[in-house]
This record gives C-alpha cells, structure tokens and sequence, in this order.
C-alpha cells in the first residue's frame, strides 16, 4: 500500500512535468515570430516610378485594335525600352478573327535584358485595351473603348521600371521582357480570339523555351489581393513556390497563400507546350471591363509590391 502511494504520487508528478514542458514547447511555437530570411538582392523598385508609367500610358487613350492610342503605345514602349538599353524587336503576325475572313495585324514587343545569357526568364504582359466596355453597368457605354489602367497599364508600368533599373544593376539571369498584343481581342462567342499575341509566340517560336516565366495582368488596383492560380499551381508548382517564398522575403503581403480558380490568360500557351510559365493576377475587381478601370483604382503601393517580388524571384539562386 505504501510502494503504490508513492508510485501514485511520483506518476502524478512526471504527469504535470511532461504537461508543461508540452504547454512550454506550444507556447514557443506560437509566441517566437517566424522567421523570414533576408532577399537575396533587396530590390531597387520605384514604386512612384512605376505609377508613372501606368498614368502616362493611359494618357494615350484606349489601347484597343486599330486605334491611335495603341499604336502611340506601341511607339512609346519600345522608346522606353530603348533607353533602358535592351535589346528591342518586334514580332508582328496575322491573325483572322473567327467569324471573319479578313487577317488583321498585330505586334508583340520584345525587350531582351542579357541577350547574350543563355540561362533566360521570361515576363511577358499585354499592352492592349478592350474595345467594348461589356461589364459596364450603363448600358450606353457598353460599346465604349477602355481605358484599362489595371486591365493592361498595371503589367506594362511594372515591366518597363524593372528595365530601367535592370540598365545599371543587371539581373543574375537573362530576361526577356514581352508585351504582348491582341491579349483582349475576343469578344462574347469567339473566346478563341483572346490571348492572340501570346499563342503567335509560341506558336512561331517552337525552340523558345525560357527556363521559367511569369505572366502579370490585373495587379495595380488599390486593394491588391494576389492568389495561387489553379492551373499555374498544377503545372508550375516551383515557380509558384519560388515567387511566394520571393514576396515573403520582401514583405509583399498582396500576395496570399489561397488557391485560385483557374484562370486563361497569357500564360496558358505556355503552359500548354510544357513550359513553366505562372499568371500572377487579382481578378476581384469590380471596374474590370467596365469605362471605370481608370488610375484612379490603382496605387503605386500594389505596383511595388508585385515589382519587389518578380525582382526578388529572379535574383534568387537558380
């Protein structure tokens, strides 16, 4: 009787030890803050700048097929990257509408950053504008051109400040900088006409294989809210990882660790030929395609943060 009274209270005692050296081990783990490492190379993105640039393209007007505006776009991107010191081309292709027996022409814009590195990074966005502002909630101005200031503009701004800063303090890779064409050319039944520029790449340049890449559209507005696109998560899983774990080392909250439904984009035609190529996009915004999708939805706080983070995920080890 004696033996098991001691036994009793010497068990009791090792109970309450090892109850709160567990209640100590779950206190650590939620009080001691994770630990974010340092970015490889902080980046030098001029989030103002970049705004800059999203302002002065809207200027031009609609950016739509055919108009002034797009065309004046075209002349003022490749000047931009000209001073930038890139390597600038164009790849100018026919494309016949569904429902149309009529070619029409369109341009993508390259900026070569490194062109003589082999190990190469693609980011690529559209530059062109919707010609009819279907979403509109006035019905009169659904036949209205757009000005797309988040819908086209944002990506553009973001590219074209990385190419500025990438003139004096050159990435560790290769980078080729697409703005592609036609990207909003379909229209309610002809959904084949979207992503024209994009598919004209990669269908014209078969031995094009970046060795990963990035698509951004949609990433200006003021409450910006980026996920993991479905598809890019299924067929691109380490550039997703690669660019969360860069936005994380650069504090840039926007981007979210949720899943995302699948998105066609830009990106899609690379993905189709097995290429890893991932759509960094908020489509949570209420002007999309309508007249109101103007600068004054977007901020040069949501442009920095997609910019830190694409610097960041191209610095980082290969």
């Amino acid at each position: 009787m004696h033996l098991s009274i001691r036994w009793f209270f010497r068990s009791s005692a090792r109970r309450v030890l090892a109850n709160i050296f567990v209640l100590a081990l779950l206190c650590n783990c939620r009080c001691t803050p994770k630990q974010v490492p340092p970015p490889v190379h902080p980046p030098n993105f001029d989030a103002n700048r970049a705004f800059e640039n999203l302002k002065q393209l809207c200027d031009f007007g609609p950016r739509n097929h055919g108009s002034d505006g797009k065309a004046q776009a075209e002349k003022w991107i490749q000047e931009r990257l000209n001073e930038a010191g890139a390597e600038v081309s164009l790849h100018e292709f026919n494309y016949t509408p569904v429902q149309s027996q009529k070619a029409e022409h369109f341009t993508n814009i390259v900026g070569r950053i490194l062109p003589a590195a082999e190990h190469r990074v693609m980011i690529g966005t559209h530059y062109d504008t919707r010609s009819s502002a279907d979403h509109d909630s006035k019905k009169e101005l659904r036949s209205t051109p757009i000005i797309g200031a988040n819908d086209g503009a944002s990506g553009v701004a973001v590219l074209l400040e990385m190419a500025r800063i990438w003139k004096n303090d050159p990435p560790p890779v290769g980078v080729d900088l697409i703005f592609f064409d036609g990207e909003d050319f379909g229209r309610e039944g002809a959904e084949d006409d979207y992503f024209a520029g994009s598919k004209a790449w990669v269908w014209d340049h078969p031995d094009y294989k970046p060795v990963w890449g990035i698509v951004l559209d949609m990433i200006g507005e003021s409450s910006l809210r980026i996920m993991k696109e479905r598809t890019s998560a299924e067929k691109a899983p380490r550039i997703i990882q690669r660019v969360w774990e860069a936005a994380e080392r650069v504090h840039s909250t926007a981007f979210i660790d949720k899943k995302l439904g699948a998105v066609s984009d830009d990106h899609t035609a690379f993905l189709e030929k097995g290429l890893p190529v991932i759509l960094l996009i908020d489509i949570d915004y209420p002007p999309y395609h309508t007249t109101q999708d103007l600068p004054d939805k977007c901020s040069p706080e949501s442009l920095g943060q997609v910019g830190f983070a694409v610097m960041e995920a191209i610095s980082a080890p290969h």
